[in-house]
Order: C-alpha cells, then sequence, then structure tokens
C-alpha cells in the first residue's frame, strides 16, 4: 500500500520540466545514480532489519513513511540546488528500504516458502526491467502517448488500495491477485516510458537527479508489485 502512495507523487511532480543544463553524458550520470540508490535500500534494508523491533515498538516506520512523501513532494525544490539534492536523493532510498523491511521481515517468517518467493520476485523484476529497456530502445513510436493512461491507472490502485485497508471484502486473495497484477502492467509501462525518456532528455541536459528517482520508483514499485503477485499466488503459510 505504501509503495503505491509514494509511486502516486511520481508521475507528475517529478517531470522535467525544470531541467538544469549539463554536460552530455547526463544518461550516464542518470544511471550511476540509480545504482547508488539500489545500494543506499539495501542499506536500508539491513538498517531495518537489525533495529526492526525499536523501529515497530516505537512507530518509526510511520515517521519514515512521512518523510518519504515528503522526499517526493518536495522534490522540485531540492533537485536542482547543491547539496540538499545529493543529501535528501540519498535520503530517499535509504528510508524506503528500512520502510519495507517489515513487510519483507512478514514474509520471511510468516511463509514457508518466503525465501523462494523473494528470490523468485528479485530474478522477474530483473527479467522484467531488461525487457522494458529493449521495449524502450526498440520501438520508434513515443511511449508518453500512454503516460496518461497509466497515471489513470495508478491513481485507481490508488483508491482501491486505500479501501482495501478498510473494506474485508477486498482483501481476497483474487483481489490481492488482480491489484498486485495491475500494479505490475503500470509500472512496467511506467519503466519502459522513463527508460525511454532518458534516453532522449539526457542528450539534452536535464536533471539527473529527477530522472534517477523516477527510475528508481519504477523498478522498487515493480519489484513490490510482483512479490505481491507471488505471495498471493504461491504463499504457503506457516
Amino acid at each position: 500500500m505504501f509503495s503505491i502512495t509514494i509511486a502516486a507523487m511520481q508521475s507528475s511532480p517529478l517531470s522535467v520540466t525544470g531541467a538544469i543544463s549539463l554536460t552530455r553524458n547526463t544518461e550516464s550520470q542518470v544511471y550511476a545514480l540509480f545504482a547508488f540508490a539500489m545500494a543506499l535500500t539495501v542499506f536500508g534494508v539491513l538498517v531495518g532489519i537489525r533495529f526492526a523491533p525499536a523501529f515497530l515498538s516505537t512507530g518509526a516506520h510511520v515517521v519514515f513513511l512521512i518523510l518519504e512523501l515528503l522526499l517526493i513532494m518536495t522534490a522540485r525544490f531540492w533537485m536542482d540546488r547543491s547539496p540538499l539534492n545529493y543529501l535528501f536523493f540519498a535520503a530517499f532510498p535509504t528510508l524506503s528500504g528500512i520502510t519495507v523491511t517489515p513487510y519483507i521481515l512478514m514474509l520471511l517468517t510468516g511463509y514457508a516458502n518466503g525465501g523462494t518467493i523473494l528470490l523468485n520476485a528479485l530474478s522477474a523484476t530483473v527479467c522484467m526491467s531488461l525487457a522494458a529497456a529493449i521495449v524502450a530502445r526498440s520501438v520508434s513510436w513515443d511511449l508518453g502517448i500512454m503516460a496518461r493512461a497509466l497515471v489513470i491507472g495508478l491513481i485507481g490502485l490508488l483508491v482501491l488500495g486505500i479501501f482495501q485497508l478498510f473494506v474485508p471484502a477486498l482483501r481476497t486473495t483474487g483481489m490481492e491477485l488482480a491489484l498486485s497484477g495491475a500494479g505490475i502492467v503500470v509500472f512496467s509501462g511506467f519503466l519502459a516510458y522513463d527508460l525511454q525518456r532518458i534516453a532522449a532528455l539526457g542528450r539534452m541536459g536535464a536533471n539527473p537527479f529527477l530522472l534517477a528517482i523516477s527510475l528508481y520508483l519504477d523498478i522498487f514499485n515493480l519489484f513490490l508489485s510482483i512479490l505481491r503477485f507471488m505471495t498471493a499466488l504461491s504463499g504457503s503459510r506457516r
């Protein structure tokens, strides 16, 4: 649920209309920042595992989630202000890793095949990301034409995710498969669109922080959607 909430902020607030002029190697900077963000996510997960009892007992995870949302909502302010852009960009994936830890721990402790599901979700995310990259680089038409449909789908997922918290009838296995499956489709579409956008705008000197965090959100939420789908489909509770 929290992942969809964060992702809902990324489609329009993280546009590149406020781009700053950079050198021609912006595209390589984007992927370097993305790799850095993934490493910090792993670090955040390790921190979350180490301090999980303290975080959960004090409600710190809720605070971290709020901070994530604030970082996204204020992105236009800090993305082109150094050193704030480096500091806040590093903070976001670290917080994401911490806040996703309870779900990962629940999966590993609550399901007999939780470790297998986690590894399969990681592998599927890598494969789907590679497929999205191939599509983004090979098609000749502008993937931006599907941006509006993707945003509508994302809003729909957000609304249904909120209803799911309060309506027990929406917590069935079938509904979980439907929502997570739709999330896979939506975030795969966003990923292909943003990869094409990175290739085009990177050569124009767009802000690498904006592009990198959009790419990060696409893949992070794609992974969580795949993880939810696999858990609902084949999870074996202890």
